[in-house]
């Protein structure tokens, strides 16, 4: 077990009213990896409780320092062992039990739908409420579904609460045998602070810079990008396409880009940290993120949280209807948002970006006004502890 950094670190409140409060514990498998940050913009949020975190898996703990984070130690598990161990009996070979009590752990908050599985014993074992929140491949994903399909059952019988990002996801919840009243929708929110609003105006160059962020995977939806960028360069060669992040399926990326012959106008960056990804939004003019279904049924479930960075930072968007998509992007408003897969929709809606820059500013105004009305960190966060506390009343 290891405390990762000093308590001043996390905004708790005074040492005397945290200790008379119940303590909180969030569990995940991995502590964290860099497409979780919104998952550390929560836990680093909370004031009305004293948090620990409890984990399996140590990742950029130094990354995302809090003052009470907890790893299993000294055994490595491969991830069949895990699909293989989901029953009551996982958390008794480990420390997490005596930990938590020693804590005074009152209520437990799994993240992802496996966390609640592996969860599940501890909060038997605890008698206390359970939370899962459930983000997108976890509900989504046909492998994942079936692996665990079995296992989901008992965790929606035994949960307490079950929190997602939007309607979309709420009913696919209910698909999977979750009941209704049992299910919550709870927003991911972004420091509003941290991504300035920046008013988009046209570059003496006129120069215009289109900006992807996200893991490259399929479910993101990079080929049709791509392919749309491609018919928007033989009109406009005054563009670049800027990629932040990285994946299983950046060769094939790499390959349609020359492909495209689109080697002068995109930019791959590679995965970079958050203060990163606020500088290229900062610089950027539009925002692209053109979610698909893949076709092992992976999904973003919600949204990915980038759109709701770039729409706080003052960016007009070029979405799909994908998810919970529509809920977080204001079509024609804040943004467009085109079919899945619809190269020529999405390429159409580019270019009237590019040629309308006195669109621009309104759309991210439009767009600021929508995040900090419904995803500002902050609130996202005191929604959060009245749930905790009315689950502890």
């Amino acid at each position: 077990m290891s405390r990762e950094s000093p308590r001043a670190v996390h905004p708790v409140q005074d040492r005397h009213t945290a200790r008379a409060q119940p303590v909180v514990a969030s569990y995940l498998y991995r502590y964290l990896p860099l497409s979780q940050t919104f998952i550390y913009e929560e836990l680093k949020n909370v004031r009305a409780f004293p948090l620990i975190v409890l984990a399996q898996a140590r990742e950029n703990p130094a990354l995302f320092p809090l003052p009470d984070v907890h790893f299993l130690q000294n055994r490595r598990y491969t991830k069949g062992w895990f699909q293989s161990q989901i029953d009551r009996r996982l958390f008794h070979l480990l420390p997490h039990e005596r930990l938590a009590r020693r804590k005074g752990v009152k209520l437990l908050h799994a993240h992802f739908g496996g966390s609640g599985v592996l969860a599940l014993p501890l909060k038997r074992k605890l008698r206390v409420p359970l939370i899962t929140t459930f983000y997108g491949y976890d509900m989504s994903q046909r492998a994942w579904l079936n692996r665990w399909e079995k296992a989901y059952q008992e965790l929606f019988t035994d949960g307490d609460l079950f929190l997602v990002e939007g309607n979309h996801m709420r009913q696919r919840l209910v698909e999977l045998g979750c009941p209704e009243n049992k299910i919550e929708v709870h927003h991911i929110g972004v420091d509003t602070q941290k991504f300035k609003f920046i008013p988009r105006r046209p570059t003496d160059n006129g120069k215009v810079v289109l900006l992807f962020v996200g893991r490259i995977a399929e479910k993101k939806g990079l080929h049709y990008a791509l392919q749309a960028i491609s018919q928007v360069y033989t009109r406009h060669k005054n563009i670049e396409f800027r990629i932040v992040g990285d994946g299983e399926i950046r060769p094939q990326i790499e390959s349609l880009i020359s492909e495209l012959g689109l080697e002068e106008c995109v930019t791959l960056l590679g995965a970079q940290p958050s203060s990163r990804v606020a500088e290229e939004m900062a610089q950027a003019h539009i925002f692209l993120s053109p979610s698909v279904t893949a076709a092992d049924g992976d999904s973003e479930g919600g949204a990915p949280t980038t759109l709701i960075e770039a729409q706080a930072s003052g960016l007009p968007v070029v979405s799909t209807t994908h998810a919970d998509i529509p809920e977080v992007v204001l079509d024609g408003k804040s943004g467009f948002l085109v079919a899945e897969r619809d190269v020529p929709a999405l390429a159409e809606r580019i270019t009237y970006l590019i040629e309308s820059p006195q669109c621009w500013e309104a759309m991210g105004e439009a767009g600021r006004r929508h995040v900090e009305q419904s995803y500002d960190s902050h609130l996202i966060t005191r929604k959060l502890e009245e749930i905790y506390l009315r689950l502890l009343e």
